[in-house]
């Protein structure tokens, strides 16, 4: 059997130079403003303690719990999170780009045809790669793909025996409250809901542009009694009205679980919400934790 030896030098040099990428890569994810200087420091640091790790006198700090509390320390020393939810964030990216990079490494190094299956430096770079990867591309992956799907929902709308389906973008910025009842207000695009309006609304919603003259159209509509107008703030417009109707019934499906809600009222948007059609309907959190 071959007998390695492992130097102190090249393991300090190793975990500087891993260190600080993983660091970096933890920093743009969670959107801090990143100083070299810190991260070095950070960097450092956490080389100087995989070289102890080569010292079995000092077993004791190399324990799970001590091991988790230096690596939070490390991001604290070279990012500087502003506050707990902040600090939470990065270490959670710290981690999970941790196992990322290793994972990467023994994948390639198992993978690799020909390989002996054995960790070697040599396999080294394909860790770092993956985590370059992650620094440069990963907060606009988890932006433009991750979140928008995890905030995305299966709703239904029905009035009397007539239903939609669609998908309900969660909107944590919307705060319409229908006046008459204080409850929260789930607004959908006009052309999604408008199969389910009766053909006299839809004649007064498409064919009059004065506001005056719509909402006394309006009153006079067969779905009078469902009609709602509720106040909104938008940039460029202080005391806009939107118009909105009173729906039977809204299922919000959220993973196993199908969330009912009895007369919400539907705030009609007369443009789109989604430049790509993904969703249809903005719907306010408030209704996940209240079915």
């Amino acid at each position: 059997m071959e007998d390695y030896s492992v130097y102190a030098d090249l393991t300090f040099l190793i975990n500087l130079v891993m260190d600080f990428l993983i660091l970096w890569a933890a920093g743009k994810m969670s959107g801090i403003k990143l100083i070299f200087s810190r991260l070095l420091i950070g960097a450092a640091a956490g080389g100087l303690y995989s070289v102890g790790n080569l010292f079995p006198i000092l077993s004791f700090f190399y324990s799970v719990p001590l091991k988790i509390l230096f690596s939070m320390a490390l991001v604290y020393i070279a990012l500087r999170p502003a506050g707990w939810e902040n600090f939470k964030k990065a270490c959670l990216y710290f981690y999970g780009i941790s196992f990322l990079a290793a994972g990467s490494t023994m994948a390639l190094c198992f993978l690799y045809p020909g390989g002996s299956g054995e960790l070697s430096y040599v396999w080294l770079p394909a860790g770092v790669l993956s985590i370059i990867a992650v620094g440069y591309y990963g907060k606009r992956y988890m932006q433009m793909k991750v979140i928008p799907e995890l905030l995305q929902f299966n709703v239904k709308i029905r009035f009397n025996n007539d239903i939609c389906s669609g998908q309900g973008f969660l909107d944590t910025g919307n705060s319409l409250r229908d006046p008459v009842t204080n409850r929260p207000v789930v607004v959908a695009e006009y052309q999604f809901i408008e199969k389910l309006l009766p053909e006299d609304l839809k004649q007064v919603m498409e064919g009059i542009n004065n506001e005056t003259r719509e909402l006394d159209a309006l009153a006079d509509t067969s779905w009078a009694n469902r009609l709602r107008l509720i106040p909104f703030t938008s940039i460029g417009r202080k005391n806009g009205l939107l118009i909105g109707v009173r729906s039977d019934e809204i299922v919000v499906s959220a993973g196993k679980k199908n969330l009912q809600h009895a007369n919400l009222v539907i705030g009609i948007y007369r443009d789109r919400l989604s430049r790509d059609g993904k969703y249809q309907m903005l719907i306010p959190s408030e209704i996940l934790y209240q079915g």
